[in-house]
């Protein structure tokens, strides 16, 4: 019997301000610690002030899509600009400067992308499992793949050599598809690139168990 999985992505509205709004001085606090919607989205810093604080950095600590426990160092942002973290981040509980920004503000929040958990593939399979997605509204994806033992994984799920599976139909879509995964994955996830507000798909997954 083949097995089955269905993920249903309902990313929250993107917020800026949506961990911490007007954080200042030498110790950041945070006001929530995820977005609400069970995924991992990229965290932002947005720098209110007209002052270059670049040469500093922000360390993020939180759990990755799959509830590791997770950490990223992002340089901080430039006059009135916005960084982003390049890992994914489910929760976040603190983010702590490298050296204190005196006076002026950041707000901490997050974007339009954001990563799934980590689903495990039959690698022994003949062929590669099947994918199918449903898009509601405007939002774009892109299956990944990885053939790593995910098993032995210690770190978080940006530690694992992800790629995009070889069917262009699941790589950077943004309408109802069905597609095939590599054969000899060992796992899968959905990147969503970007989306607009109340954007959401579903992503059915089917493989033979043997």
């Amino acid at each position: 019997m083949p097995r089955l999985k269905k993920f249903d992505i309902d990313p929250a509205n993107v917020s800026l301000t949506g961990f911490a709004s007007n954080v200042t001085g030498a110790t950041f606090t945070l006001t929530a610690s995820s977005s609400g919607d069970g995924l991992a989205h990229q965290v932002s810093i947005r720098n209110d002030a007209a002052a270059d604080h670049s040469g500093k950095t922000v360390t993020l600590v939180g759990t990755d899509a799959d509830g590791r426990a997770q950490t990223e160092v992002v340089t901080g942002p430039g006059v009135s600009a916005t960084v982003e973290s390049a890992k994914y981040f489910l929760t976040l509980t603190s983010a702590t400067p490298s050296a204190t920004i005196g006076s002026d503000t950041f707000d901490i929040g997050w974007v339009d992308e954001v990563a799934s958990i980590t689903y495990p593939l039959n690698r022994h399979a003949d062929t590669g499992a099947l994918c199918q997605v449903d898009f509601t509204g405007t939002i774009d994806i892109t299956v990944q793949t990885t053939v790593d033992d995910i098993q032995t994984v210690s770190s978080d799920q940006e530690s694992i050599p992800w790629v995009s599976t070889q069917d262009a139909g699941l790589v950077a879509i943004t309408a109802n598809d069905l597609g095939s995964l590599d054969a000899g994955a060992t796992a899968m996830r959905v990147l969503v690139n970007s989306y607009t507000d109340t954007a959401e798909i579903q992503a059915y997954v089917s493989q033979a168990s043997d």
